[in-house]
């Protein structure tokens, strides 16, 4: 059904919906399925307030059920009218839709509002009691209504549906115009709501950018308010969000970094998304930071993974939001150098332990100290022996970089990943390691971050090998596919 059809079709006396909130006696009731054709995403503008409610008035004398429609445009407004026998031309009477006469209307209600409140609570000492009554009152139906509209969502799957792509403006966020987006959002309403703000997964394997640590999200998230339907199926998908409950919040949300070179607005532009789905963008400065190792890993074929908090309050007519994800500096996300050839397993990210006597291998190690002065490296790990004078052998761990020696661990701390050596020896593997390298031309200190034999759990020990997940070699730049969905 379209806005500009004049059929009406016939109301079946006989169907009901499934709603919580059904009519009384004698009342006809539009179907479910009826609802889902007449609130059909389009690329209509969004209805007003007035006209929002002068469409649930309308429905009501009908029904004897108003319902929320808090994302109403004004293609599926005219739809509904035209399905009720009213004039689709109502909507703009009365001064309806202009935007002065319906701001001074809302002025208006206000006032009045706040003028009976100062009356009955001035009237009687018994008004302040009344007064609280009555905005208690207006709390109750508002949040009626938010929770009407969010089984709406899912019933009808209008603006809201959560399978169906959606414009990049969030059908929660009322379409003011007021609102400024952040650099990577475009706000074009006449596009087609196919294809806006989703695109298909990046194909790959994940590569998680924080490498087995735990890290709590730290890098906050902008334009959230402009991808309300993501953020809404996101907390959805994990029953954060439902129909009797508006606010909710979800930690290690699993999301892409993807890196959009065709972004019209910024070229930097790294989006955050779900199932394909935009949540927001890294800020400006955060996409150049880390715009390097994002794109060398989605370059390399990966997909560029991370952990994410989402929180959002659902009013309705308006989401709140805000979303953080988890990224260690830019630095910590990427090896500088290439894993070794052969059979080897990467050992799960640990706890620092330090390296002894990589002061007498600077010789090795300066030709790996990035100019940040702080970076990432693979090194595999040996089991080693000391004779000593008396004759007694003693193993330690001993720390190799692309073959080269730059280190040993203690006695106390090679007692404590000698058996995991052991394993990996024992099934022909080579055991490699993330270390964490510092210094400058003067000096470098190296830091392993490896699990130790406690940690490891039966799982990781019966599968194997481990690969470490393989990236292009540093560059200035990578050629990347387009990835902006607008």
């Amino acid at each position: 059904m379209t806005s500009s059809s004049n059929r009406r079709p016939v109301v079946k006396p006989g169907a009901r919906g499934s709603s919580p909130a059904g009519g009384s006696a004698g009342r006809v009731l539009i179907d479910d399925e009826t609802w889902r054709q007449l609130l059909a995403p389009d690329s209509t503008a969004a209805a007003s307030k007035f006209q929002r409610n002068f469409v649930r008035a309308a429905v009501a004398r009908v029904t004897g059920t108003r319902p929320s429609l808090m994302h109403l445009t004004l293609g599926q407004a005219a739809n509904v009218l035209n399905y009720i026998g009213e004039s689709p031309a109502k909507l703009n009477a009365g001064g309806r839709g202009v935007a002065g006469i319906e701001k001074a209307g809302v002025i208006a209600q206000w006032t009045l509002l706040g003028l009976l409140l100062l009356v009955v609570t001035l009237s009687s000492p018994a008004g302040i009691l009344l007064a609280a009554g009555i905005v208690g009152l207006l709390f109750l139906i508002r949040k009626r209504r938010r929770r009407r509209q969010a089984w709406e969502d899912e019933t009808w799957s209008g603006n809201s549906d959560v399978s169906a792509p959606t414009p990049a403006v969030s059908a929660g966020v009322e379409a003011s115009g007021n609102a400024t987006p952040p650099h990577p959002v475009s706000f074009e309403a006449a596009t087609p709501a196919s294809g806006r703000n989703h695109a298909t997964t990046p194909k790959g394997e994940p590569y998680h950018m924080s490498l087995g640590r735990s890290e709590w999200p730290n890098v906050e998230v902008v334009g959230e308010h402009a991808y309300g339907e993501g953020i809404r199926a996101a907390l959805r998908a994990s029953g954060a969000l439902t129909a009797q409950r508006s606010e909710g919040e979800v930690e290690s949300l699993q999301v892409e970094l993807v890196a959009e070179p065709d972004n019209p607005y910024d070229s930097n532009a790294i989006s955050v998304r779900w199932n394909g789905r935009v949540l927001g963008y890294l800020s400006r400065e955060d996409a150049v930071r880390y715009a390097q190792p994002v794109r060398r890993i989605i370059a390399s074929g990966l997909v560029a993974a991370s952990a994410a908090r989402v929180w959002a309050y659902d009013e309705g007519d308006q989401l709140r939001a805000r979303v953080t994800v988890a990224l260690p500096e830019p630095a910590m996300i990427a090896p500088l150098n290439e894993a070794p050839t052969g059979v080897n397993t990467l050992l799960p990210w640990g706890s620092g332990i330090q390296i002894l006597k990589e002061e007498n291998h600077f010789d090795v190690l300066s030709r790996y100290v990035p100019s940040e002065g702080v970076g990432l490296l693979f090194v595999t790990l040996h089991k080693e022996i000391y004779t000593l004078k008396n004759g007694t052998q003693r193993p330690f761990v001993e720390v190799r970089l692309n073959g080269e020696r730059v280190g040993e661990l203690s006695n106390v701390t090679s007692a404590h990943l000698l058996p995991l050596l052991e394993h990996t020896e024992a099934v022909g593997e080579t055991a490699l390691a993330y270390a964490k390298i510092t210094g400058s031309a003067l000096a470098a200190q190296l830091v392993l971050q490896a699990a130790k034999a406690t940690e490891i759990s039966n799982d990781w020990l019966a599968t194997g090998p481990h690969t470490a997940p393989k990236l292009l070699p540093q560059a200035a730049d990578y050629v990347l596919p387009p990835a902006y969905v607008g």
